[in-house]
Formats: structure tokens, sequence, C-alpha cells
């Protein structure tokens, strides 16, 4: 089971090999389009899900560990929906009564892997990048998160 940690912003760097890495959610790209999570991430949930099809149930022991510390202080957090998508995992967090999209969690171990199948790049405008990393395991890459960019007034 995952327990809350609080991820840094940037990209992580995690390219180097681990050894005891355990196998990335993401299929491998042999063929595989992908997902174009910048014409995605502004999408409502209920948009999302027509795009992406059926939420499907979170994997088992999953937490999102940026949102876990909110529900160690019995804060209210958003609500979660879990897609597969042309070999990517999708962790959407949305507001239920809003149903507003706050953020994407691309699940899976490879970050240049990630970043090229969400058709990703680093300081591209309209959204943000952060890694978020194993609660128990600091040093192993969870996933990115992608996050909307709030246009400045």
């Amino acid at each position: 089971m995952v327990s809350a940690v609080p991820f840094a912003g940037g990209c992580s760097g995690s390219h180097e090999p681990v050894r005891d890495r355990p196998r990335s959610t993401v299929a491998p790209s042999r063929g595989l389009v992908g997902l174009d999570v910048p014409g995605i991430i502004h999408l409502s949930i209920d948009q999302l899900i027509r795009r992406l099809g059926p939420r499907r149930p979170l994997p088992a022991g999953f937490i999102d560990p940026t949102q876990a510390p909110l529900l160690l202080h019995q804060q209210q957090i958003d609500s979660s929906g879990f897609f597969q998508y042309r070999g990517l995992a999708v962790v959407a967090a949305y507001n239920q009564r809003t149903r507003r999209v706050s953020g994407l969690l691309l699940l899976g171990a490879d970050e240049g892997e990630l970043m090229r199948r969400a058709n990703l790049e680093l300081g591209a405008p309209g959204y943000l990048v952060l890694p978020v990393f194993e609660t128990q395991r600091p040093a192993q890459l969870m996933g990115l998160r992608v996050l909307a960019a709030q246009p400045l007034h």
C-alpha cells in the first residue's frame, strides 16, 4: 500500500536504472499512439469519460500521495477516476460538485516514456509537469502529475 509523501516540482531525472524497480504500469510503446494530455487537461470529468472511456476501479491499495496528507487532517479531497487508454494508466483528480478536473496523474516508472506517450513538453504553456514519487521508496518514480496552468490576469 502506498502512503503519503509530498511531491517536488520539476522533472525527477530518474532515468537511471533501479535494480529493484517493479514493472511499470505503462505498457511498452511499440506502435501505440498514446494520449494528447495537453489537449485533455482542461476537460471536465464528464468530457474526459467521453474521450477516454468508462472509469475503472483504482488499483488495489492506490493512494494519491499528494492527497493523502489531506486525509490525515480530515480535509476535503478531490474525487478520483482511473482510466486506461492506449497503454497509459491515468488517474484524474476532480471536484465532484463542479466536475472540474484539477490534475492528471500518469502512472509509470519511466519519465521519458511517459512524457513522449502523453505528448508533454517541459516548459510548455498551458500545463505544468511534476514528478510523483513512491512513498515507501522515495527514489522510485510513481508517475507524472500534469496540472493545468491558470492564465495570468
